[in-house]
């Protein structure tokens, strides 16, 4: 007797079962750099020693987010590298440094402190637009929270969060340190949740045209 042999519907029906990939949290930025992490420690031992209630942020994963993109599949990952690959290519490098500190959403009702950035902010912004519509072309949903560029310090205890006038103060007291961020490349990375906060893994980067 000839072996049997599985029907081709029940091959239909093992591939309709078989698992679709886990989503990855993904987003595009720029790394900060080593000068530019430690003006992030700095602001962040300031506010240690003054006693103030700020959870700070690992500056191992410092970046500059551009775009984020949320839960993505990473079967999409090659043509979002593409699109991206092909917004670097069409610009080249360009220089930011460190400037004065702010909070969000303000200082009377700070949730989070971070470092503000100056330099050639025209070029950033037209590097940010370029990437989100590149994105958007790609099926990626066009985000309405306008971009501010900045650098987290850390974010505030909500169970003791200071007066409006405390938050000011220190503000007011951080050193304004202009550490430089050169800027020679976009980075899509991926964010992994976990007990010890997120842990940063670089997907693909696009180097700016032009860049080392």
């Amino acid at each position: 007797m000839a072996p049997r042999t599985i029907p081709d519907a029940t091959h239909a029906v093992a591939r309709a079962v078989e698992p679709t990939p886990a989503a990855w949290r993904l987003f595009v930025a720029i790394d900060v750099g080593d000068a530019a992490r430690a003006a992030i420690r700095t602001a962040q031992e300031h506010c240690r020693e003054a006693g103030f209630p700020l959870r700070p942020v690992a500056t191992a994963g410092a970046h500059l987010t551009l775009r984020f993109l949320g839960a993505t599949d990473p079967t999409r990952v090659p043509v979002l590298g593409a699109a991206l690959r092909t917004v670097a290519a069409e610009r080249g490098p360009f220089a930011l440094h460190t400037a004065a500190p702010g909070a969000f959403p303000s200082a009377a009702r700070a949730r989070v402190l971070w470092l503000g950035l100056a330099g050639s902010l025209t070029q950033l912004s037209a590097l940010q637009r370029a990437t989100a519509a590149a994105l958007a072309d790609c099926g990626v949903p066009h985000e309405r929270k306008p971009f501010h560029p900045h650098l987290t310090i850390g974010r505030i205890v909500a169970s003791t969060a200071p007066p409006a006038a405390r938050t000011a103060a220190l503000l007011a007291a951080l050193p304004v340190v202009a550490a430089p961020l050169p800027v020679t490349a976009i980075h899509l990375l991926r964010s992994t949740l976990g007990p010890g906060g997120a842990r940063y893994t670089t997907v693909l980067t696009a180097p700016l045209c032009g860049a080392a």
